[in-house]
């Protein structure tokens, strides 16, 4: 006689995966001690133009952004940092060493009106007569009248 056994065995696996993530933070570089402030804006038939210096105590570590803001009669940029049209907001103000020399930016006006170039700080808290736009300490030129 021959006699057929089924034997049935259930098998487990445990797997176990270990993901190491490695995260790092990079603390940016703290308040370098610059403070920027516009000298002059005006406009001549082309472009309207402003110079801009590192007044503060120490050198800038990063470059820097400013915008163009616009608005057909009336402040560009109020004093409570209220502002009107954005009209250009790609320009880098390249690292400055303190109190040097200052430098010239610029915007080619599409429409007559007034024009604020706003500049940003490199550091998170007011100092003097600054504003805050979008959350960030700023400079702000005076009103250029553009009559084309």
């Amino acid at each position: 006689m021959f006699i057929s056994l089924n034997l049935t065995s259930t098998t487990n696996a445990l797997f176990i995966s270990q993901a190491k993530i490695k995260t790092s933070i990079e603390a940016g570089p703290g308040f370098d001690y610059s403070t920027l402030s516009f000298t002059n804006a005006s406009y001549d038939s082309n472009e309207i133009y402003a110079y801009i210096q590192n007044v503060g105590p120490g050198d800038m570590t990063l470059n820097s952004t400013y915008y163009v803001y616009y608005s057909p009669n009336g402040n560009p940029v109020g004093p409570h940092g209220e502002t009107g049209e954005l009209v250009f907001c790609e320009g880098v103000i390249p690292k400055m060493a303190a109190n040097g020399a200052p430098i010239k930016i610029t915007y080619t006006p599409l429409k007559k009106g007034f024009y604020m170039f706003v500049a940003f700080q490199n550091h998170e808290k007011l100092i003097g007569n600054e504003l805050l736009i979008e959350g960030s300490p700023v400079t702000v030129s005076k009103k250029i009248n553009v009559n084309k």
